[in-house]
């Protein structure tokens, strides 16, 4: 048996103690030699459907096999093409004088033959498959994923000598420890020994968990309870994964949301120490904005009497009189009076309005009472500025010119 535990390490003992076999790994595999099986190549009936096989596999077994099957530990080998059957067999009790009685401790029981299942090779290949104890011969066909003949030979008689003459192509292949995956299912990977010169797939072989389970030497029994073990086992973990993934998603929210609520309250401590000081500059901000309110709309209570004073004397003798006159902010005035008639009142404030100084704010308010008529008329006053025109300044006048000089006549003598 080869129970791997370091990779290109020395394997442990042909008939190690029960102790040291009972102690299992998370995943770990027996492999054991050829030469503790018989086995028998079948051919698959064509009518043979894929659910079918086990059992058929099971009444092969039972028609050529010598011994009941409570006392065989034994698999099958099938190609992917469902045409070839591979049958093997150990009495249980020669693999438990030998020392391989714990197979129930182990992952999985195979026989060293089932690690190359999936290999295919472009021509005739002989495979020699060496163990730390034993090397096992394989002749694989060309293209064929299972092989044809296998025999076991003792270490000392290995090589290719033994294979006598004739032989097709030769690949020397050391296993070495497998890889597992979450749910323990193997990859052999195979180390060549020399440069065969050989093309084809054997290294690494991952074969299917049918496959395998078929593969298998423990009874049918175990191999049912145990796979649906490792199914829940499996189902488990990968809650119990998802489940501490989902956890640790919470703590790293909680984690961000702690910090978040920290950076908020340390901006809510800054803003409230800076609420003094932003008051103060949104009251100066106030004052300003009415300054320049104020600057805009500058009061000219003068200018807004003379400018409504001088449009009621435009007017000539209509009989305006002021009672009251109230300047309010913004140079609006409310001018109360009295007229002598409602057509007078009428020409005043139309005159008003269309000065271009003042704009009616609502309609007047009139009451005509023995002969004379009350009024309240709202203005806003809008300021214009004159601009005074600079008196243009006087073309400058030509130089005079100078007489010219005449000439005298000179007196005749």
């Amino acid at each position: 048996m080869n129970d791997f535990s370091k990779e290109n390490g020395p394997a442990e003992p042909t008939n190690p103690l029960p102790e040291q076999q009972a102690v299992p790994k998370a995943f770990n595999l027996c492999v054991l030699p050829a030469e503790f099986f018989f086995v028998e190549r079948i051919e698959i009936p064509e009518a043979l459907e894929a659910g079918e096989l086990d059992d058929f596999a099971e009444l092969t077994m039972e028609g050529l096999a010598p011994f009941p099957l409570e006392q065989l530990n034994w698999g099958f080998l099938c190609d992917s093409k469902y045409q070839t059957l591979i049958l093997y067999a150990a009495l249980k009790a020669r693999l438990k004088h030998a020392g391989h009685e714990a197979l129930e401790a182990h992952t999985w029981a195979l026989p060293d033959f089932a690690c190359l299942l999936g290999a295919r090779f472009a021509e005739p290949v002989d495979v020699l498959l060496q163990t730390a104890e034993h090397t096992t011969h394989l002749r694989f066909p060309e293209g064929e994923e299972i092989p044809h003949v296998m025999e076991n030979f003792a270490p000392e008689g290995a090589g290719l000598d033994a294979l006598g003459a004739g032989k097709p192509a030769v690949l020397e292949l050391r296993l070495i420890e497998p890889e597992f995956d979450t749910t323990g299912r193997p990859t052999f990977r195979l180390e060549t020994i020399g440069d065969p010169g050989i093309e084809g797939n054997w290294s690494p072989l991952t074969p299917d968990e049918a496959s395998l389970w078929r593969a298998d030497i423990r009874p049918s029994d175990f191999k049912a309870a145990e796979r649906s073990a490792r199914r829940t086992t499996t189902l488990i973990t990968r809650l119990l994964r998802y489940a501490a993934r989902f956890a640790l998603f919470l703590v790293l929210l909680e984690g961000l949301l702690f910090a978040g609520q920290f950076w908020l309250g340390s901006r809510e401590n800054q803003i409230a120490s800076q609420t003094t000081a932003v008051r103060r500059v949104e009251d100066k901000q106030s004052l300003t904005n009415k300054l320049e309110q104020v600057a805009q709309n500058e009061l000219r209570p003068i200018a807004i009497l003379e400018a409504a004073n001088q449009i009621r004397l435009n007017l000539g003798d209509t009989g305006i009189e002021y009672d009251e006159t109230v300047i309010e902010g913004s140079n609006r005035i409310t001018i109360e009076g009295k007229a002598n008639t409602i057509s007078e009142l009428n020409n005043y404030t139309d005159s008003l309005e269309n000065s271009g100084t003042f704009a009616l704010v609502g309609s007047p308010r009139q009451i005509t009472r023995s002969g004379k008529t009350t009024f309240t008329v709202t203005l806003d006053y809008q300021h214009t500025v004159t601009e005074e025109k600079e008196p243009e300044e006087a073309p400058e006048a030509p130089p005079e010119m100078s007489p010219e000089p005449t000439q005298q006549a000179e007196a005749t003598p």
